[in-house]
């Protein structure tokens, strides 16, 4: 993937975010989380989980309040625990969840990111990326041309054989 698309496609899920947290607050983990997507243009309702008050209390709280909720913890382990509990919970109140903007940025910053406090810096670098006209991510592209390099070896070590053999 390119960094032009993946600007388009963080964008694109950054977008659906900010337009369903309209009607729906946002869960995150703690206050560096809440920051960077008030950072990202985020302006709605966001609940921070770890400030004292259980997963089960603060759903019950969002029931009181609202019929829907975006789940948005880290996509570590930690994170997917957390999004599990908070599912069940969110659930047995009532409440439908959304994790799928979750699923969305886990894909998208699998390997250059891993929590919701890095989204504003990473958003900004891959903007600076795609701008500059980077086609091909360093580490991907390193790899391609390892990859070919080999396969030049072994066709020109392949070739030198059989000429090897036809030669009695």
């Amino acid at each position: 993937m390119d960094y032009a698309a993946a600007h388009e496609d963080l964008e694109r899920v950054l977008e659906d975010l900010i337009e369903k947290n309209r009607v729906a607050p946002i869960i995150v983990e703690g206050e560096y989380d809440r920051r960077a997507l008030v950072e990202l243009g985020v302006r709605g309702d966001i609940r921070v989980l770890n400030r004292g008050n259980s997963v089960l209390g603060l759903c019950e709280a969002i029931a009181r309040e609202y019929r829907e909720a975006i789940i948005l913890t880290d996509w570590d382990v930690r994170g997917g625990r957390i999004a599990r509990q908070l599912r069940d919970a969110l659930t047995a109140n009532g409440v439908r969840y959304n994790d799928d903007l979750r699923a969305r940025l886990t894909i998208l910053c699998r390997k250059d990111i891993k929590d919701v406090e890095s989204l504003h810096r990473f958003a900004e670098r891959i903007e600076a990326l795609a701008a500059s006209g980077e086609q091909q991510r360093p580490s991907k592209r390193f790899y391609a041309e390892r990859v070919r390099r080999r396969d030049d070896r072994r066709r020109s070590k392949g070739a030198r054989s059989s000429r090897d053999r036809k030669a009695p």
